[in-house]
């Protein structure tokens, strides 16, 4: 029996078009109802993500950054910050190439190069909120705890970036392929899937109970704690590999229709 659902955002629960399913609020409150948890987990940071959901958010749980912040209700934030050190040395890989745009992510503001390229910048002011442009150097000198790093490059970040940040880290931090244009540098340790069991554990809910949902590479530690893992039919092979099962893609409203589906449920305005 279902007790725990849990979807990404991009490619996954929204459309091409970044808008929520209309039907998802109805959802949310059968699901509440049957005593079902609902959890978003994105590579979003939390300025980006609660206001897509206005008054939902404050009910709702939500994994960001990948698990490095971690929101419950009413609750103060779990928050995983990179070191300082390492927020340097990524700016140092990065500051002489000028199609890689580094965004430092905080809880409260986003710091991206002010001469990032016009596509890199339309890029990033898609996904985040509360975005401050400063000087390259300026954002050596941020004081604010970053939680994870995103670097955007729109030549794709699976051969141009990811290749420098293994050489750089290894194995000793995160490193995620989030999207075509993305890839994230996380604590070691620091998944979706990681917050995923921490909320496991905390609810008493086992994998047998557990329902995800994903897209990408960065989705792909969910499907290892879900008995239903489901990869979007838009996500590439090597993700639905991983996944048990396939959902229908984002632009089909793939999530509502699995979750109705499985569960049994009537939703108006589908």
């Amino acid at each position: 029996m279902i007790q725990l659902i849990v979807t990404d955002m991009d490619g996954t629960l929204l459309n091409d078009e970044k808008q929520l399913p209309a039907e998802l609020p109805v959802l949310l409150e059968e699901l509440y109802h049957r005593d079902i948890t609902f959890a978003v987990a994105s590579g979003r940071s939390p300025i980006a993500l609660r206001p897509l959901f206005g008054e939902l958010a404050d009910e709702m749980i939500f994994i960001c950054d990948n698990g490095a912040c971690i929101m419950y209700p009413h609750e103060a934030p779990i928050l995983h910050n990179l070191p300082q050190a390492v927020v340097h040395q990524v700016l140092d890989l990065f500051q002489d190439d000028p199609s890689t745009s580094p965004v430092l992510c905080g809880f409260h503001n986003i710091y991206f190069p002010q001469d990032a390229p016009k596509n890199a910048t339309e890029e990033i002011q898609r996904f985040y909120r509360s975005f401050r442009a400063v000087p390259y150097q300026q954002l050596y000198m941020v004081d604010e705890p970053i939680l994870k790093m995103a670097l955007c490059n729109l030549h794709g970040t699976a051969k141009q970036v990811y290749p420098i940040m293994r050489d750089a880290f290894g194995t000793a931090y995160e490193l995620s392929v989030s999207g075509a244009n993305w890839m994230d540098i996380m604590n070691k340790g620091i998944t979706k899937g990681a917050a995923v069991i921490s909320l496991q554990e905390r609810l008493g809910i086992t994998a047998a109970e557990t329902m995800t949902f994903g897209d990408y590479d960065n989705d792909i530690s969910l499907f290892s704690c879900a008995e239903y893992s489901y990869a979007m039919e838009n996500a590439p092979q090597n993700v639905q590999e991983k996944a048990r099962f396939i959902a229908p893609s984002n632009n089909r409203n793939g999530v509502i229709h699995v979750i109705r589906n499985i569960l049994g449920l009537h939703i108006e305005n589908e």
